[in-house]
């Protein structure tokens, strides 16, 4: 059933994956490039604290929807092409793929818990721990994924080719 419907879709099932993974990785770098060094020059470190925080908030959660369709489309990818049939080498490119995406989920959504913990640090008055939580994400969880993301677009360019 979903090969065929891999079959008959394909042609909008591989630009949605594509788009949903240049939409994840391609807002994280420009959250690190852009956004997040024009936070820092809001002179009041609470209202950059809480201009952050509400940054992250709404980039997270726009983003949610592009990581389940990323995920969706990649399933139905994998059982509609059937990699692991075709070749063991790319079913263990395909294997190594899916696990830099999950990787990359649980990254997020520690990204996520330290959001809520950086909200929590803000309304206890704890700026410092605040602020160091959005440092976190900013310069680091987002970095990891940005790195995996671009190594995952590469496994993904392995398996076209193939």
């Amino acid at each position: 059933m979903i090969k065929t419907f891999y079959a008959d879709f394909a042609f909008i099932i591989i630009p949605l994956h594509l788009i949903s993974a240049v939409v994840w990785i391609g807002g994280m770098a420009m959250f690190i490039v852009a956004v997040y060094p024009s936070l820092k020059q809001i002179p009041n470190e609470k209202m950059m604290i809480r201009t952050s925080l509400r940054t992250l908030r709404r980039y997270f959660n726009a983003l949610f929807p592009f990581i389940i369709l990323l995920a969706l489309s990649g399933i139905v990818m994998e059982i509609g092409e059937g990699y692991e049939r075709k070749d063991p080498t790319l079913g263990a490119i395909v294997g190594t793929k899916e696990a830099i995406w999950v990787l990359m989920f649980l990254n997020f959504l520690f990204g996520y818990y330290k959001i809520i913990e950086a909200k929590k640090r803000c309304l206890a008055s704890d700026s410092p721990q605040a602020k160091d939580n959005i440092r976190l994400i900013a310069h680091y969880l987002f970095t990891i994924n940005v790195f995996l993301g671009l190594s995952a677009l590469y496994f993904g360019l392995m398996l076209e080719k193939a």
